[in-house]
């Protein structure tokens, strides 16, 4: 059995930690540690990675629809109940309630407009899965981090290129 260090040096001095050693890393293998994983692909193995991947699109599909169709049947039931205000008509409603009522619609239909982005996105994504080229960054045709396609699975571009065109973007501002 190996013996402890003393804390303290035989002259007295002071005391000194023993710092245990740390282990020996193979060359490499912290840098495959730290590679993102890479999206999933067709072939052994991966195809179930894919088939997991569609069932989350499928199921955004799903919910995106299920939305609309609400939100659809909401403005169908709420023009219904309340026509549009005519300000220089006969109505006496307040111009304040005229405005609220066109900032609803306004909000309504903006909710409307991204839930409808979000479904082509859905719908683009399932597209690449039967083309094959899901999982590929479309900027620079790098494959995109497992971990980026698990939190987004409509994503088309790396997180490098997204980041590329969000600076591009806030600059054009």
């Amino acid at each position: 059995m190996p013996q402890k260090r003393s804390s303290k040096s035989m002259s007295g001095r002071g005391t000194r930690a023993v710092r245990p050693r740390a282990r020996s890393v193979k060359k490499g293998s912290a840098a495959r540690a730290a590679a993102p994983e890479p999206a999933p692909r067709q072939g052994k193995g991966g195809l179930g990675s894919l088939e997991t991947y569609t069932r989350l699109l499928l199921g955004e599909r799903q919910r995106l629809r299920q939305e609309l169709s609400e939100m659809e049947e909401q403005q169908v039931k709420t023009h219904e109940e309340k026509p549009v205000a005519d300000v220089g008509g006969g109505y006496d409603e307040d111009l304040v309630d005229v405005a609220s009522e066109a900032f609803e619609r306004e909000k309504g239909l903006a909710l409307e407009s991204t839930v409808q982005g979000l479904l082509a996105m859905v719908e683009d994504a399932l597209r690449r899965i039967r083309a094959g080229t899901y999982g590929v960054c479309a900027g620079c045709g790098q494959p995109i981090d497992g971990n980026r396609l698990r939190a987004i699975p409509y994503a088309r571009l790396c997180i490098k290129c997204k980041e590329r065109e969000e600076r591009l973007r806030s600059a054009v501002r």
